[in-house]
């Protein structure tokens, strides 16, 4: 405050003052000798009586009133990169507000922050210090100043902190090792120069040369790329500048997405670290943040001499296929099971392509693939390994030789850095007759399998006496059905007369009591889940159901009834041939035949609704 605000200040008193203290409009000036009047003014020897009053007032009005003070001091200067430190803002009095420290995110990144206060009483006298603890860490070396921070309308005084490079010289501190020796983090990532969906590994180091109470390690972080962790921190013994380290070691695989630069940004470790000899009972600790460099990939694109239609790129590559049977052989009518195997390394599972999925088969041959059954190992030294496993089960419909066509599979290998191409050879499935064939071309008398010339006289007679009365046999039963159709001819003739013409020709009303009979077997054997005797009741069935067709077979059976029915035909058979043990479900089974019998009736009650054609 300079002097022409105080003069001003002291007139304005002197002003309220006397008009307090001074005479009245109606006293007479006096005289005493010391201060004469002027105008008829009073002399002012009163001003002595209230002189201490009036220095006091004074004071107060010339001097502004005292703010609180709030220091802010760091633990440590100067401070290097990459490293933490601690600002610890205190006062011995009340402050006015909560502190704001948005400032200090400037130039520091807040890592951590508490409060406390400490009471304390000397002589009889009491004091308050509060205590704000800041954990902070530069982002940039040079002489960083630690701004003024807002405590309500109070504020802390500005200070100043040194930040230099992580790779200068720092004097080793007694009782204890410097900072860049207790604590190090190292990260690699092979390769450089990966290919676009290809495999890096990326391992991160912490060596250290203290105990930690507690530590945070930041996960990898990157754009356009897929990171998976490996597996559980490995924990080891190293040597550094011959200095001894433990080190605990991590593990990622990362899948470039996208070709050109891929950054992966630096990994951060923030740890507790002790403070040695401090305390006996409590240990003491101090906070300290450790990066990692930061490591840029050369990511490169698919290249041109891949020619395939999956790009697949991977260190090693095996197809495999498995038969029940090898080589390979099946019957008519009977389900057979091939198991087709892609294993590669290096390669996640969702990067693996269909196997089987495009083969074209001759149609008699029908198809019911199981769903893909997909693994993934992780290793942390060579990574990911992922298998897929396609099984399906095929139905041949008739005996006969087919053409099982060759699988190949194109795939980049990046030791040789070329296209490789894994390949089934094409194979032959020798199909068989079914055995109800067989033994219906079989004789039932096995004298009548052998040459006539390689029996005996006595064999041959017999024989020919069993043929002809075999010979008899078939005359009388071909009279007899002969006869049976025509009662049948009369009888629908006869019927058809009194039956009225309509739009449309009549279909089947109900099913017959033999077909009701097979639907209940059918039904019992899926409620018990036993597909055997689902197998044979489904046959049954079929044959009552469809009796201009009558299928003997599974597969006849599936290409008569429909998607869904096919579907579970296939599930029944690769439960009843599969070499694992597996449990079947019949509920699904039974709901397939019920929408086939259902369907069925209503088409035929939609036909019976039918209004004729003439009244």
């Amino acid at each position: 405050m300079n002097n022409t605000s105080t003069m001003t200040n002291q007139e304005s008193v002197l002003r309220i003052i006397n008009s307090t203290f001074g005479p009245k409009p109606c006293e007479k000036p006096r005289h005493d000798g010391m201060v004469g009047i002027v105008n008829g003014h009073k002399d002012g020897t009163w001003i002595l009586c209230y002189l201490p009053f009036l220095l006091c007032l004074m004071l107060f009005i010339s001097t502004p009133a005292l703010a609180t003070v709030i220091k802010a001091m760091p633990d440590r200067d100067p401070v290097r990169m990459n490293e933490s430190f601690s600002v610890v803002f205190s006062s011995e009095e009340s402050v006015d507000g909560d502190p704001d420290f948005s400032p200090l995110a400037e130039d520091f990144e807040i890592l951590g922050q508490n409060q406390g206060s400490q009471i304390s009483i000397v002589n009889g006298k009491m004091s308050n210090k509060q205590e704000w603890t800041l954990t902070l860490s530069p982002k940039r070396t040079g002489a960083i100043p630690i701004p003024a921070i807002a405590f309500g309308s109070d504020s802390s005084q500005p200070g100043r902190v040194s930040v230099i490079d992580s790779s200068a010289a720092k004097p080793s501190t007694a009782g204890g090792t410097s900072n860049d020796e207790e604590i190090k983090l190292e990260v690699e990532a092979v390769p450089k120069n990966p290919y676009v969906q290809a495999q890096v590994i990326y391992t991160v180091r912490v060596l250290l040369r203290a105990n930690l109470v507690g530590a945070d390690l930041s996960e990898p972080v990157a754009q356009d790329a897929l990171i998976e962790r490996l597996s559980d921190d490995h924990r080891y013994s190293t040597t550094r500048n011959g200095r001894d380290y433990t080190a605990i070691e991590r593990s990622f695989a990362v899948f470039p997405q996208k070709s050109g630069l891929l950054s992966l940004e630096p990994m951060r470790l923030t740890a507790q670290v002790e403070i040695p000899g401090r305390s006996f009972f409590a240990r003491s600790t101090r906070a300290m943040q450790v990066k990692s460099e930061g490591i840029d990939l050369q990511v490169r694109p698919i290249p041109a001499a891949f020619t395939g239609k999956h790009w697949l790129p991977t260190t090693d590559l095996k197809l495999e296929e498995s038969w029940p049977q090898n080589p390979p052989h099946a019957k008519a009518g009977e389900p057979i099971t091939r198991t087709l195997s892609l294993s590669a390394m290096g390669v996640t599972k969702g990067l693996l392509p269909e196997i089987g999925a495009e083969l074209q088969l001759d149609p008699s041959i029908k198809q019911y693939p199981d769903q893909p059954a997909l693994t993934e190992e992780k290793l942390p030294s060579t990574g990911i390994s992922s298998t897929r496993q396609e099984k399906t089960a095929l139905i041949p419909s008739k005996p006969g030789k087919f053409k099982m066509p060759a699988i190949e599979i194109p795939w980049w290998n990046i030791k040789t850095d070329r296209m490789e191409i894994a390949r089934i050879a094409e194979l032959t499935l020798n199909v068989q007759p079914s055995s109800e064939a067989s033994s219906q071309a079989t004789p039932s008398n096995p004298a009548l399998a052998s040459s006539p010339e390689s029996l005996p006289v006595q064999v041959i007679e017999k024989t020919a006496g069993q043929v002809q009365n075999l010979e008899n046999a078939w005359f009388w039963l071909a009279l007899f059905l002969g006869a049976g159709w025509l009662t049948t001819g009369l009888a629908w003739w006869w019927k058809s007369r009194h039956i009225p013409v309509s739009g449309s020709s009549r279909p089947k009303s109900e099913p017959s009591a033999d077909l009701g009979l097979a639907r209940k077997a059918l039904r019992s054997a899926c409620t018990q889940h036993d597909p055997a005797a689902a197998r044979t009741a489904l046959l049954h069935w079929a044959g009552l159901y469809w009796p201009e067709r009558k299928p003997a077979t599974l597969a006849e059976i599936a290409s008569l009834g429909g998607d869904q029915l096919a579907v579970e035909i296939g599930h029944i058979n690769h439960v009843l041939y599969s070499h694992a043990a597996e449990t079947w479900n019949g509920d699904a089974l039974w709901v397939a035949v019920q929408t086939l019998h259902e369907g069925k009736l209503k088409r035929s009650k939609e036909g019976l609704d039918l209004e004729p054609m003439y009244r």
